[in-house]
């Protein structure tokens, strides 16, 4: 199933652990006999992404699932400044702190 990415040129960062991730969107498929292919709903999550590391691919929900995109996407409205720490790093306890605001996690 097709992710929809956040940012794919950055990498967002857990000051916890300085993990390097990609912010990805991964969408539920609608039910049988519904005209979409996506419902609209899926979970945030933050997957490693380095692969000389040996945690490359490891997933860590941000997001609880079956969430709206539309709610995701207004909770991060504007994360290219408020989320920012440099030029191509993004602080991703930045982000996890407006999702849980939002009450989606």
């Amino acid at each position: 199933m097709p992710d929809i990415d956040f940012g794919l040129a950055y990498e967002f960062i857990d000051p916890a652990d300085g993990a390097p991730r990609q912010l990805r969107f991964q969408r539920n498929y609608a039910p049988a006999g519904d005209p979409r292919t996506f419902d609209g709903t899926g979970q945030l999550i933050a997957v490693v992404a380095d692969g000389r590391r040996l945690d490359n691919g490891h997933p860590l929900a941000i997001s609880r699932p079956d969430v709206p995109l539309e709610a995701v996407e207004a909770a991060l409205d504007g994360w290219e400044t408020w989320a920012m720490v440099g030029d191509t790093d993004v602080n991703l306890a930045e982000i996890r702190r407006r999702i849980h605001d939002a009450g989606l996690d």
